[in-house]
């Protein structure tokens, strides 16, 4: 039990470093794009509608994005909920206002102006439509005192946040292994936030089912 509780610390601390590199490496971006050089990668081919609009949905995207996974990381963990139930409640509030809001609708609007077109451009939009609609459940089960409820759609708010880091992880498992075709990208679209969102719904029911083995 004691070398399962270290291993469990372990990739805890392992994925808060993860977390908190990509946030840091979204901050250092922003030098790219303020003003934005459409020589950088995710900028290329943008110039022609960039000030359009999009520029609106990319600013709040990237500043709000970042905010919300640092929150979400905050948020999830239950011994801040069991310990600041007042600030968990006040950051909850700040957190599904800025993802229902912010993150799912910018997410939404730039998905409709997805590089690698329309596949990946309908797994983005899927992806934002689905973070913003567990934002929205989780908040109403909070507000129904539903708490076991809440807390599972918010896990699964949180895990959709992450599809952040995982493309990130995907871009640099493909730059390890060489892989420049459009498929991978594009793939990435889709398997960014369905194979962890598979992955967490595969934990909780077996988590379930060893709880009502152990209680019978």
């Amino acid at each position: 039990m004691h070398h399962h509780s270290i291993i469990n610390r372990l990739c805890k601390l392992l994925f808060v470093l993860l977390v908190g590199k990509v946030v840091l490496v979204t901050f250092a971006s922003y030098r790219d794009y303020m003003p934005p050089n459409f020589a950088v990668d995710f900028l290329q081919g943008r110039r022609e509608y960039f000030w359009r609009g999009y520029h609106w949905a990319f600013y709040c995207h990237i500043v709000s994005g970042p905010l919300s996974l640092l929150l979400g990381m905050i948020l999830v963990s239950d011994r801040f909920r069991q310990r600041r139930t007042k600030w968990h409640r006040l950051l909850g509030k700040i957190q599904a206002a800025c993802v229902l809001l912010v993150v799912a609708p910018s997410g939404l609007w730039m998905a409709w102006y997805a590089a690698l077109g329309p596949i990946s451009g309908v797994g983005f939009a899927a992806l934002a439509v689905t973070t913003g609609w567990t934002v929205a459940l989780g908040w109403r089960a909070a507000v129904q005192r539903r708490f076991d409820a809440h807390r599972r759609w918010m896990l699964r708010c949180f895990v959709l946040l992450c599809a952040a880091v995982v493309i990130r992880v995907n871009g640099g498992i493909g730059s390890v292994m060489g892989i420049e075709a459009e498929w991978y990208d594009i793939q990435t679209a889709w398997t960014s936030w369905l194979v962890p969102l598979i992955g967490l719904e595969v934990f909780e029911y077996v988590k379930r089912k060893r709880l009502v083995r152990w209680q019978g």
